[in-house]
């Protein structure tokens, strides 16, 4: 039992509507509920991912959460396009009763690292650090900050920024810790728990 809402916007972006969402998984109305997060969509690159995603949970029985990384995970151009939020369910054992599960509930969004795009890791909702200012990631350049390292290491490397707004410019910025890169060879792929928390989005200079 799955939603799927082929929305942009504030649907899987606020956080009072993300909430609603997983409230349908709370209530075990849904399995999972899928929503874009991104500001907008271009229907034709992100479409064939969608299409894999419903076909791995529902014709190849895949875990939702390895089904979305087995689709949007493996197809960078619809990833670049938008982030994507998903809210599932999934059976865990249950710690020293083998016989026994717990329905448990995840929340994350997939997402594609790019600094030229003013997405670092992931977070295309990055702003200005600066108090005072507070731009949005569009008016910030960002760029890695001395060695930069590839393969599994690519989370590693650091990050400077610079705001065109009040000039405001950092140096030597690691990756949050709460952002984790994707197993397997998903080279630039994050997830992070969603919504964000108060002191999350602090880190990355939301101040509201």
């Amino acid at each position: 039992r799955g939603l799927v809402i082929s929305s942009c916007g504030s649907t899987g972006r606020v956080s009072e509507s993300v909430e609603r969402l997983k409230r349908l998984v709370e209530m075990n109305i849904f399995d999972f509920v899928f929503s874009f997060a991104g500001v907008s969509t271009v229907d034709s690159l992100v479409v064939p991912a969608l299409n894999r995603f419903v076909e791995n949970v529902f014709a190849y029985d895949m875990g939702t959460w390895d089904a979305l990384q087995a689709s949007f995970g493996e197809d960078r151009r619809a990833l670049n396009i938008t982030p994507v939020m998903l809210s599932y369910a999934e059976y865990r054992n249950v710690k020293d009763k083998p016989d026994t599960k717990e329905r448990v509930i995840d929340t994350r969004v997939l997402a594609f690292s790019n600094f030229r795009d003013a997405r670092p890791w992931g977070l295309d909702i990055y702003q200005c650090p600066n108090p005072a200012c507070g731009t949005r990631a569009h008016n910030i350049i960002f760029h890695a900050d001395g060695k930069q390292h590839y393969g599994r290491r690519w989370i590693q490397t650091l990050m400077k920024t610079r705001c065109l707004s009040c000039g405001d410019a950092r140096k030597g910025i690691r990756a949050p810790s709460w952002v984790h890169q994707c197993d397997g060879d998903n080279l630039a792929r994050v997830w992070y728990n969603w919504p964000l928390t108060i002191s999350q989005r602090m880190e990355i200079g939301i101040m509201y």
